[in-house]
């Protein structure tokens, strides 16, 4: 059953996708990564720096919809600090709570909850998650 829209874009969800703008991109970042949605053309850049194996700073150009602007906003207000795996690990958490029924993370990762009604919307999954792909190319260019 398809969630009603206002369940969805709830105030919240439309602060996060507003809140993106916030993370302009970096000058000097030790890698970026895009990445695009085949089903609906949204775009996320992805501005890194990481030292000793740590996400530092992030910059982001998110070209997407409100909900893959949520997630950005979501992923970028807590990521300082991060490592890349914990946030590939995050992506994964949140493909399983799309996809397959899997929870909806918790403690600093709490705030996905407002995606949690996109889960029958499965043609916004990819724009929803674009931000860890953009994060991934973005380690792997990571000088």
């Amino acid at each position: 059953m398809k969630p009603v829209l206002s369940d969805l874009y709830q105030e919240e969800l439309l602060a996060y996708a507003d809140a993106v703008k916030r993370f302009s991109r970096l000058q000097n970042p030790t890698g970026t990564g895009t990445a695009v949605s085949r089903s609906c053309g949204s775009s996320v850049t992805v501005d890194l720096i990481v030292q000793k194996g740590f996400i530092t700073d992030i910059g982001l150009e998110v070209d997407a919809c409100a909900l893959g602007s949520a997630s950005s906003a979501i992923v970028a207000e807590k990521v300082i600090g991060k490592t890349l795996d914990e946030i590939s690990t995050l992506g994964c958490s949140i493909w399983s709570m799309l996809r397959s029924g899997g929870s909806i993370p918790c403690g600093e990762w709490r705030n996905f909850k407002f995606l949690a009604p996109a889960k029958s919307l499965e043609n916004r999954h990819q724009s929803i998650c674009l931000i860890f792909d953009a994060i991934e190319k973005a380690g792997l260019t990571s000088k």
